[in-house]
């Protein structure tokens, strides 16, 4: 075994003291396999069944949404409340029967997200999202109320997640949703607290981090994909 191997193979442990079984993960990719409610059902069970066997000691989940008016690909799953409990402990006891560590990946679309799932998206700014040949709804702008309940739903939806059984979130800060569009100058050009400074810019995904983590606790792992 070479020396890489052998390292891969190592225990990896996180700064809040989780400690993944070994170096190799599956990430995070949009699985679009949910049922017409948007609770996982037997089909993204099924997939998760196959690959958590395959030796990662990480597998984190695809877009797991926090608001079903909000919908960024068909087959999303949407965490709300409680309704779908028992099939994310499932999920979740897939995932990690073969010790592997799950986490799940939390997302809202914002503008992002197919007129045809979402016909009014929200957006820091109404800015629409140029190039995409009319597949995106021009966006409304959030309103500071809209946007301090956007951040509570993050919470709310890590919560369900972590007492069904998942080790910790991913939050998704990257490929344009909306945690990358209040982060980004061009998406992001509001003028008030949410906006036009860089510190400014970054304060919903610090205060979407800071609110997950006060629901899920010290222990849980919480992470940040961006690009």
């Amino acid at each position: 075994m070479t020396p890489t191997a052998t390292t891969l193979q190592q225990p990896f442990t996180l700064p809040n003291g989780a400690v993944l079984p070994n170096r190799l993960a599956k990430a995070a990719l949009s699985e679009s396999l949910a049922r017409r409610d948007h609770t996982p059902g037997t089909r993204i069970k099924t997939l998760y069944r196959r690959w958590s066997g395959n030796g990662a000691g990480l597998v984190i989940t695809g877009n797991v949404m926090v608001d079903r008016r909000a919908i960024g690909e068909p087959g999303n799953v949407v965490v709300e409340d409680d309704r779908s409990h028992d099939d994310l402990v499932e999920w979740a006891q897939i995932i990690k029967a073969d010790g592997a560590t799950a986490w799940a990946q939390v997302n809202h679309p914002g503008r992002q997200a197919p007129r045809t799932l979402t016909p009014e998206p929200v957006a820091p700014s109404a800015v629409p999202l140029d190039g995409s040949a009319g597949m995106f709804a021009p966006p409304r702008e959030l309103t500071p109320a809209e946007i301090e309940e956007v951040i509570a739903r993050y919470a709310t939806t890590s919560g369900h997640l972590v007492r069904a059984g998942f080790d910790g979130v991913q939050l998704h800060g990257a490929h344009g949703y909306l945690v990358s569009q209040f982060l980004s100058p061009l998406a992001n050009q509001r003028t008030d607290a949410w906006g036009g400074t860089p510190e400014k810019r970054r304060r919903f995904l610090i205060e979407v981090a800071r609110a997950v983590r006060a629901e899920i606790g010290p222990d849980k792992a919480m992470a940040v994909k961006l690009n």
